[in-house]
């Protein structure tokens, strides 16, 4: 059956009653254990310090461009690996005086350890870091709270000027590189082009000179066969034809001649007889030529026979003409010729050229390529080294980044986390609330009848009277003496428990 909660009430008085004994001995025993706790439980004392990290100075606006400051947020996410790093906690052991009983090593670990746990960093807003620490000994706490907010500004700030000269030294390094880089393909710029005076020749300067080498050829060439069909029509007319000219001239010349005397002779014999003296001489003469005729053309047959060249060839005008032409000719053909060799010689120079041009012009492409990437890398050096070198000098005279002692530590007067009125409030809790607690178990798991109504409910039938305890004279009185003791007893231990915290307050124990 369900209970009411009035009747659960009314069941934990009676529970309590009965059991008095066990809930006083409960709360004595609850108290007293506490009290004890409370005794023992080390006292924590906390000392605080909030370190300012200053990134707007006045130096901040006149170096935009030029340095970085170094971002707060980056610092208080850096800040446990700076304080918690061996040469901090090794100073903080020493300073704390933690090395006086010589620890060993397995000791000192522990120590650090246990360090790290009292300390706690933390953002508070954007430029503050809050720095704690605990320890049981206030002055102690103090100090090495002080020391660390000390030790991590000075570690902070050696840290970010070491940074900057090892990123100068390392821009100053990657700049000379570049430097010589640069001077190296400079010189192989340099001598390329003085070892290959073609590569300043352009592309179209060369295909125009090869074009006008190939028209040259061409003309040449048509010069050269036109000359040599020309030697070969002079050569004929001189083997034949200047000589045939020449001997039919003279024959021409005597048929003339021997026209003209038989035409004086016909004249001369209108006159005279055929015994006349002029007529004898003409006749004489006309027979002579005729014989001069004869002779002359039985010499040229000869000399057409023997492919010789008569003297009278020789000696004609328009042989010596034929023969100057054929010799100018010649020469002329001489000339085209070694022309055409030159101009050949020549193209085949410029072809030459034009291969070595272009190997040429691809290694100085590359190179003057590698000539700009390794100059804007370089100038980009320079740039970079000179804002590494200001921001160097800005870290040397701490302007890059300050740090200020935003709150300083105190001496902290008051022990933080639990204190011993804390242990004796919930010893006085514990000890009300762990026996009825344990009441409460028992009307939940013990069978037996406590509420009156469970028997009308249980069996379905009227209560008619209820017969209370009777106490007896002598049980009321040991009743009394007995509540009395208990009442005093339970009175007792919160006086004591009052006593003891009071105690503690004043710092008596």
């Amino acid at each position: 059956m369900q209970l009411l909660p009035e009747q659960i009430a009314g069941a934990l008085v009676n529970e309590s009653f009965h059991s008095r004994r066990m809930v006083v001995a409960i709360f004595v025993i609850v108290n007293i254990l506490m009290l004890s706790v409370g005794l023992l439980w080390p006292k924590s004392y906390t000392a605080s310090t909030s370190i300012l990290v200053d990134e707007r100075n006045i130096i901040q606006p006149l170096m935009q461009g030029a340095a970085v400051a170094t971002d707060a947020l980056d610092r208080s996410k850096n800040a446990r690996e700076i304080i918690f790093g061996r040469k901090i906690m090794d100073t903080i052991l020493d300073y704390g005086g933690w090395l006086k009983a010589n620890p060993s090593v397995e000791e000192r670990e522990t120590l650090i350890d246990a360090i790290k746990k009292q300390t706690s960093i933390t953002p508070v807003g954007k430029n503050i870091l809050r720095i704690e620490y605990r320890d049981a000994d206030p002055d102690r706490a103090f100090r090495v709270t002080e020391k660390v907010a000390d030790l991590f500004m000075q570690e902070s700030i050696t840290a970010k000027a070491a940074e900057s000269r090892a990123a100068f030294a390392f821009i100053e390094q990657q700049t000379q590189e570049y430097q010589d880089k640069l001077t190296r393909a400079e010189e192989e710029l340099k001598e390329l082009r003085s070892s290959n005076v073609d590569a300043t020749t352009n592309e179209g300067q060369l295909a125009a000179k090869i074009t006008d080498i190939r028209a040259r050829i061409e003309t040449t060439t048509q010069e050269l066969r036109e000359a040599e069909a020309r030697e070969g029509s002079l050569q004929r007319q001189v083997s034949g034809e200047a000589e045939s000219t020449a001997d039919m001239f003279r024959e021409s010349q005597y048929r003339a001649r021997i026209g003209e005397l038989e035409s004086k002779l016909d004249t001369l014999r209108l006159s005279y007889l055929d015994t006349h003296p002029d007529i004898v001489q003409v006749k004489q003469q006309i027979q002579a030529l005729t014989d001069n005729l004869r002779a002359e053309r039985t010499r040229r047959e000869e000399a057409s026979r023997s492919g010789k060249t008569t003297e009278s060839a020789v000696s004609n005008p328009v042989y010596q003409q034929l023969r100057r032409e054929q010799s100018q000719n010649q020469s002329q053909i001489d000339a085209l010729a070694a022309r055409l060799g030159e101009l050949q010689r020549q193209l085949q120079t410029e072809i030459g050229r034009g291969k070595r041009i272009h190997s040429d012009d691809a290694r100085v492409a590359e190179l003057t390529r590698d000539y700009q990437i390794n100059r804007d890398i370089y100038q980009d050096l320079l740039r970079r080294r000179e804002n590494a070198r200001v921001s160097m000098n800005m870290d040397r005279e701490r302007q890059g980044l300050t740090f200020k002692i935003q709150e300083p530590a105190s001496l902290p007067l008051a022990p933080t986390g639990f204190r011993f009125w804390h242990f004796a409030a919930a010893g006085m809790v514990l000890g009300l609330l762990i026996p009825l607690g344990f009441l409460v178990a028992r009307l939940q798991f013990d069978p037996r009848v406590r509420v009156v109504s469970q028997i009308a409910a249980v069996h379905k039938a009227p209560i008619m009277a209820v017969v209370p305890h009777l106490w007896s004279p002598a049980e009321l009185k040991s009743l009394r003496l007995e509540l009395m003791l208990l009442a005093s007893v339970v009175l007792g231990t919160v006086g004591v428990s009052g006593i003891v915290s009071a105690m503690r307050s004043l710092k008596v124990l």
